[in-house]
């Protein structure tokens, strides 16, 4: 089962999503029902004016012309209210005084009007003096009901108010549209904004999601993960780049493989594929083999970890050398142990070789007691289990270039470099030198002491 995690864009922005949902729901819901409402209220009281209207004129008939409120006008003005479905009525003069009041069509005793119903006879008076209204209205919403009060004259200058009380009948069904039609808009905007989710988890967070998936997958080695989106937009360009990024990563651990566990240098498999690139591309290169002389007496004497720190020395020796001006295109291996690989341009070897040993032989003496530095040597058995003395490390240099010499693969120059590292070997201190012979590869052809250069163990030929 999945934890949701409160932390996570996913729920963040559910809960944000959630929260306009409900806020545009709410504020649609609220326009369209305050309009609908306002409309049905609105035509309630256009169709009481109506009636009010109707009545104003019929009252103006009966009583019009200066006749007085009789008791016969009286009823025909019930009468005329009765016609026009008006089943409550009161006629009130100027004062308040109650000429007649009818409920429900049934009379009622009631000698003058309430504190309200005076209140709202003087406004209607007010009006048709001031405004020139017919009448004046209020509405009752919570009862569903419309009062009107409508000003007439009797006995020439007498002034009287007829009140009238309508119920909105229809308002019921009105209002039970309204509920139906805010609920259609509500479920519709839910409905478009449950869309738009969709779509926006379809185009934003499942593709994130995928990228996230993928990133874990990589972090734990899985390096052939992929992304399948494709896309023109920047979430496609980000899935092309992650992409690469897997690629890249993939064929720099392939490269890694070959790494020698200690320096970090390319290992065997590296070095090999980058010669044959570089015998295939008709490059002018030169390949230097070095080891240390000596270097097994100076483990067995001062330990394993001493010996990593020398093999360590070596590899920034050689790097700190590839770091110089004068020097470029430089490719650094470590085959294994205390061997070293490296491949330059052949126009830079000779400068390589004589910096690389220079500076090895002036840092070499940290690596011994003071007293072994200062005899130039130390006492360690040999492989015979004898007691022996053996020199400090010195760094020997074989170098086999194909100026001279068509190889074809990285096979024939080692087992050239294999005659050459065995002349330099024989040699005393930190030397270099190069095979300079011609013609076809014959391993079987001797190496013609002459035809290779040497730098002294001091250094001084740099």
């Amino acid at each position: 089962m999945r934890i949701i995690n409160p932390q996570s864009i996913v729920f963040k922005t559910a809960v944000i999503y959630v929260f306009l949902t409900i806020l545009n729901v709410s504020i649609f819901v609220l326009m369209v029902f305050e309009n609908q409402l306002d409309l049905i209220a609105e035509n309630a009281i256009l169709t009481s004016q109506h009636k009010a209207s109707s009545l104003k004129y019929r009252i103006d008939n009966i009583i019009g012309a200066g006749k007085d409120l009789t008791a016969v006008n009286i009823n025909k003005v019930i009468k005329e209210a009765s016609s026009l479905d008006i089943s409550t009525l009161a006629l009130f003069s100027e004062g308040g005084k109650s000429f007649v009041n009818v409920v429900d069509g049934k009379l009622i005793e009631k000698d003058a009007a309430d504190i309200n119903e005076l209140k709202m006879i003087n406004m209607a008076i007010t009006r048709q003096g001031f405004e020139d209204k017919l009448f004046y209205h209020s509405v009752d919403r919570k009862e569903k009901r419309i009062s009107l009060y409508i000003p007439f004259t009797y006995s020439e200058d007498k002034l009287g108010v007829a009140a009238i009380i309508l119920e909105m009948k229809d308002i019921d069904r009105q209002m039970g549209y309204l509920y139906r039609q805010c609920l259609l808009i509500g479920l519709l905007v839910t409905i478009l904004h449950i869309g738009f989710a969709l779509l926006f988890t379809k185009m934003i967070l499942m593709p994130l999601r995928k990228l996230n998936e993928a990133t874990d997958m990589i972090s734990k080695g899985n390096l052939e993960t992929r992304v399948p989106i494709v896309r023109d937009d920047e979430i496609g360009q980000l899935a092309t780049s992650f992409n690469e990024m897997g690629v890249a990563l993939q064929r720099m651990r392939d490269e890694a493989k070959g790494a020698n566990p200690l320096t970090g240098l390319p290992g065997n498999i590296t070095i090999a594929q980058y010669i044959d690139t570089c015998l295939a591309a008709n490059r002018l290169i030169a390949v230097l083999y070095s080891d240390l002389d000596n270097f097994k007496a100076y483990n067995d004497k001062y330990g394993f970890t001493r010996g990593d720190d020398a093999i360590l020395y070596t590899r920034d020796c050689l790097a700190a050398t590839a770091k110089r001006k004068d020097v470029e295109n430089v490719f650094i291996g470590h085959e294994g142990g205390d061997d070293f690989v490296v491949v330059v341009d052949f126009e830079y070897w000779e400068t390589y070789a004589k910096s690389f040993i220079s500076t090895f032989d002036r840092g070499i003496y940290q690596f011994y007691t003071s007293i072994d530095a200062r005899n130039g040597f130390i006492e360690s058995i040999n492989r015979k289990g004898e007691r022996q003395q053996f020199p400090l490390m010195s760094v020997s240099v074989a170098v086999v270039a194909n100026k001279t010499r068509p190889f074809r693969r990285h096979a024939e120059i080692i087992a050239v470099a294999a005659e050459v590292k065995k002349y330099v070997k024989s040699l005393d201190g930190s030397c270099y030198a190069i095979d300079r012979r011609t013609g076809p590869i014959s391993p079987t052809q001797r190496i013609d002491p002459s035809m290779i250069p040497r730098l002294p163990s001091s250094g001084n030929g740099v």
